[in-house]
C-alpha cells in the first residue's frame, strides 16, 4: 500500500502567512507572527505611552495650582513611565523566549516571492 500522508502534506500551503509555502516552514511562520504581533504591540503601546504622557502634561499644565489635580497627573505621568518601562522590559522577555525555543523571533527575514 502506498502511504500518501507524505504527498498530501506536501500539498499544504497557506499563502496568507509569510512563510507558509510549506508545512516544514511551520517554525519561520510561528516566528514571523511572533515576531509580528511584538512588533504590533510595541508601536501600540508607545502611541498609548505618548498620549498618556501628553494628557498627563497637559493636565498638569491647566491645573491652575490646584493640588488634587496636579496629583492626577504627576498620576498619570508616573503611569505612562511605568508602562514604558514594561514596553522595554518585553524585549529582554523576547529575547529569553528566543533562547528556550530556539526561534529569532526579533530579526525576522520575510520569504521573497518568486
Amino acid at each position: 500500500m502506498i502511504n500518501l500522508i507524505p504527498q498530501a502534506h506536501a500539498q499544504i500551503k497557506n499563502l496568507a502567512i509569510p512563510g507558509g509555502d510549506s508545512p516544514d516552514n511551520s517554525g519561520s511562520q510561528f516566528a514571523i507572527t511572533i515576531g509580528t504581533l511584538w512588533q504590533t504591540l510595541i508601536i501600540v503601546g508607545g502611541l498609548a505611552f505618548l498620549l498618556y504622557f501628553l494628557m498627563g502634561g497637559i493636565e498638569w499644565i491647566t491645573a491652575g495650582g490646584d493640588k488634587g489635580k496636579i496629583e492626577e497627573s504627576k498620576a498619570k505621568i508616573t503611569q505612562g513611565l511605568v508602562g514604558l518601562a514594561v514596553l522595554a522590559a518585553s524585549y529582554v522577555i523576547i529575547k529569553f523566549i528566543e533562547t528556550a525555543i530556539g526561534l529569532n523571533l526579533l530579526n525576522i527575514t520575510w520569504p521573497t516571492a518568486g
